[in-house]
């Protein structure tokens, strides 16, 4: 915990340098990398002419076009049931991102610990099971899925309608589905 936190690092922006406050300072960039690698080969598709197509990292896909005169279907992978599927979304010229606690976990006295990590406590963050995000751009909804995987549903999906171009589907700790304002069933 003593080595968590922004305030640990140093930006010399005239030396273009970065220096760490303290030993152990570490920074990831798993939260956009993806995000970051998925939008660099869309770049690369549209530059060779390229109208429709879709580029998958994991859990982070773009979507060119559309497909064949219809939205791509993207599956939302339920995260209890390795091979069922939550929800399906048609998406058109947009990215999606799903961040979740179960792709890299392992279990330790009926606990399951993974890698989305609350900054206030150092564990797992535990409120929610997946978070899927959705949105002009491959970075952003990549980052704003683990943001609000790690912000929990409400205060999450406060962030998510706060914003006009991203809307998301937070599966809850219980195996619940709760949505943005514009993805609700109702809306």
């Amino acid at each position: 915990m003593a080595s968590i936190g922004i305030g640990h690092v140093v930006l010399d922006h005239e030396q273009n340098t970065v220096r760490f406050t303290r030993e152990g300072v570490r920074i990831d960039l798993g939260g956009i990398a993806k995000g970051h690698a998925v939008e660099s080969a869309v770049s690369l598709l549209r530059g060779r002419g390229i109208e429709h197509a879709i580029v998958t990292a994991g859990g982070d896909s773009r979507v060119l076009g559309d497909h064949r005169g219809r939205p791509w279907a993207v599956g939302i992978r339920d995260p209890r049931q390795k091979n069922g599927i939550a929800a399906r979304m048609p998406v058109q010229e947009e990215a999606i991102s799903t961040s979740g606690d179960y792709e890299r976990f392992f279990e330790a006295d009926g606990v399951r610990y993974h890698h989305i990590i609350e900054p206030a406590s150092g564990d797992s963050a535990r409120a929610v099971r997946s978070v899927t995000v959705i949105g002009p751009d491959a970075i952003m909804t990549d980052a704003l899925s683990t943001g609000v995987f790690v912000l929990g549903k409400q205060r999450g999906l406060e962030l998510i309608d706060s914003l006009d171009e991203f809307e998301a589907i937070v599966i809850d700790q219980h195996g619940e589905m709760h949505f943005s304002r514009g993805l609700e069933p109702d809306a």
